[in-house]
Parts: C-alpha cells; structure tokens; sequence
C-alpha cells in the first residue's frame, strides 16, 4: 500500500468523539497526506464500516480492556486483512489492572503494530503512517491488481464502450489477467458489447458472498475470446436490487487480489453503490460529452468525487466524441479551460465503433495501427500499464499525443 498519491481511508474506532478530530487536526499538518475518515463508537459498528469501507488504516482507542479490543483487533483482521492496525492511548487512563507494557504487547499478538500517545501531534503521525505502510509494502504479501473505473453522471456518453475496449486491449496484453465488471446494475450491457451470453452475473457472486474466494470468482465470469473474463450485470433491475455497496465492495477486494486489473463499468449515478467501488479504485476514468448540459454536468460531478475521497491524481478526464462533429462543436481547449482541468484523452469520432457495437465485436480488436480511435485506447491501457508499473500514473494530456 502506498498513500503518495491516494488519500488514505481510516476508520476511528472510539467512545470519544473528540479523537477524529484531533487525528484530522494533526494530519492537516503532515504534508502529502490527505484522509477520509470514518468513525465507530461500537466494536460491531467497527466490523460493519470496515468491512463496507475497506480502510487502509483502523486507529482503535485503548478506552476499554485489552480482551475486548484484542478480540476486535482479530475480527477486522479477519474482514480487512490488508489493513494496518494502530491503536492510541492516553497513558494514565490504561488501567483494567494492566500495566501500560502488557497491555501494549497483548496488542501487538493481536496485529496492532502502531501505537500513538495522545494528544496527537503532526509528528508522531507523520512517523507512524510512515512506519505502517513502509512495513506493509515491505512484507511481500500477495500481488494486488489494479482497480480502473469509468464513471459518468450522464448516460449516452459511450462509458461503456470504453470500459470494453480499454478492458479488451488490456486483455490482448495481459491475457486471462485481466477483469470486467459490468456494476451497471439497472442496464448492464457489457455482455451484449461482447457478444456475450451470460450464464452466470454479480449477482451469483453476492448470494455466494460468504464462500467467495479466487477459485469462485473466477468460476462465475465470462470468457471473452480476447483473454478477458467478464463478470456480467444481473439479467433486470429486481435482481440488481440484491448487490448493495458491501457486495460490490467485497467483489472488487476479491478481484484486486485475483487479478492483475480490474476495469469497472459504472452506472450513471452516484449512490451507496458508486461510492464502494470509488473506495476501492485506483483510478477513475471520467467520461463526458462535449456538448454544453454534459460539460456542466461533469463540472458538477468533479468536486463530489473529491468529496468522496478521490483526488483529482485519482482522476483521468476522457472526452468521447461519438457522435459525427458539428459547426459549433465545443473544442477540447474550451472544455479544458471551463473545467480547469487537463483532458488526459480525446476519443475521436469513428463510426466504425458503432457497427461494432451491433456486432458484439469491441472496435479495438481490429483497430489498425494508426487509425486514431484505437491509438487513443492503447493510450488509455499504456496509462494504467504505467500505473501497474510505478504505483501511480501520469497520464499523457491529449494535447501532446500524435
């Protein structure tokens, strides 16, 4: 896990609700760290965000006996076993007939691997998160994928056209590495986009939930003939009903440990749902129109995705012209300018991509190589390949792509 460039999920686990915001005061002034926090006063609240949030960091308070968070300590192991465990204390408030000593390594059997003295101060954070996550990037443990997903406020504006091909092109170089999820819960069509029949969906996955694991993740998707595996959309919206963010979240946790990418199409609303997936992705591939309603529109949807925790260094604006251009046609320039933001990729008009989409046969299977369209998606799947690489991506602005 490395935070250089994510903000960090933590989950505040305290009867004293004067903790996050002296976590959050003392983090403000450690510089490059930004944090989503999220707070539990009961150990079975504790168990239920973490499992739904999936945090990078849980910080416990010792306010109660060393039995009773050890035990906690060992459950959210068990749902988030890739997160690191901290606990904070006050010194003369450790009693329950403990020492501070014994109770700290009662802790330490039990996972907790940090511990932070209160009150906080900007330096003690600082060294315990780089602590904690040095030591988790060093441990060695299993090789996590990379989680992409294409977002949008709007419908119609080809997101799930993208998520194919990006996911098809990342399939011809990476095969049988490579997962999409159709989480377009009312309107799934990524099946139909490749030519798909669905046996099984998402849905097989949430009513398996307490079973799933690699073997049966990989059981119940969907193999495409250029190497990627689909898990399908459920067949109507009443089954979609079934998949609420603890599932989705689960399913991409799962994934990310089965896979070495993981694409997510998204439905065009954001809700519990949306929120899941945004915890957990990496990078989130924002897809517009350039037509004045969706331009505002993504002008709307940028400052809640901050405000869902995911930066813009998280973010990758896509401009999707898939319809044919028009006198008056915005330019990407004016998009850019009104966004005040860089348009990392244009995807230019082809109308090939069209017939493609009535054949079930994604466009970038037989795209030359120098037709435009497909240069742009091999842009798309070179970043995330980057990404995989260096631990963040820098993404190439259109403007310097020839």
């Amino acid at each position: 896990m490395t935070t250089t460039d994510k903000t960090l999920r933590v989950l505040i686990v305290a009867g004293d609700p004067a903790l996050e915001e002296e976590f959050r005061s003392a983090l403000s002034r450690v510089p490059g760290r930004q944090a989503t926090t999220y707070t539990a006063e009961t150990y079975r609240d504790a168990v239920d965000v973490a499992r739904r949030r999936h945090p990078h960091l849980v910080l416990i308070d010792i306010d109660r006996s060393a039995d009773e968070i050890v035990a906690l300590a060992r459950d959210l192991q068990e749902q988030v076993p890739d997160a690191a465990l901290a606990a904070s204390f006050t010194p003369d408030r450790i009693e329950h007939g403990q020492s501070e000593g014994a109770t700290i390594i009662e802790l330490l059997r039990a996972s907790v691997r940090d511990f932070l003295r209160r009150p906080f101060s900007a330096t003690e954070v600082r060294a315990a998160l780089d602590r904690l996550f040095a030591r988790t990037a060093e441990g060695g443990g299993p090789a996590r994928g990379r989680v992409a997903a294409f977002v949008s406020n709007k419908g119609g504006v080809g997101k799930s056209t993208l998520s194919v091909n990006v996911a098809c092109g990342l399939a011809l170089r990476h095969p049988d590495e490579v997962l999409l999820i159709d989480a377009s819960l009312q309107v799934g069509s990524c099946a139909m986009l490749l030519d798909l029949k669905p046996t099984t969906s998402i849905v097989d996955a949430v009513r398996e939930r307490d079973r799933l694991d690699k073997t049966l993740l990989r059981h119940l998707t969907l193999r495409h003939g250029s190497g990627l595996r689909l898990l399908a959309a459920p067949h109507d919206a009443l089954e979609g009903a079934e998949v609420d963010d603890e599932a989705m979240s689960r399913i991409i946790t799962m994934a990310h440990r089965s896979f070495k990418y993981v694409v997510v199409d998204t439905f065009p609303m954001v809700d519990s749902v949306l929120m899941a997936i945004l915890d957990v992705t990496d990078i989130a591939y924002v897809v517009m129109q350039g037509t004045a309603p969706g331009v505002a529109g993504i002008a709307r949807l940028l400052p809640v995705l901050e405000g869902l925790g995911l930066p813009a260094s998280r973010q990758r604006l896509i401009l999707n012209n898939n319809y044919q251009p028009f006198l008056g046609n915005l330019q990407p320039s004016d998009i850019a300018n009104r966004l005040q933001r860089t348009i990392e990729h244009v995807v230019p008009y082809e109308r090939r991509v069209l017939a493609s989409m009535n054949t079930g046969s994604p466009h970038i299977l037989h795209s030359g190589r120098w037709e435009k369209f497909g240069r742009t998606i091999q842009g798309v799947v070179s970043d995330l390949d980057a990404a995989s690489v260096n631990g963040h991506g820098s993404a190439t602005p259109y403007m310097e792509m020839s």
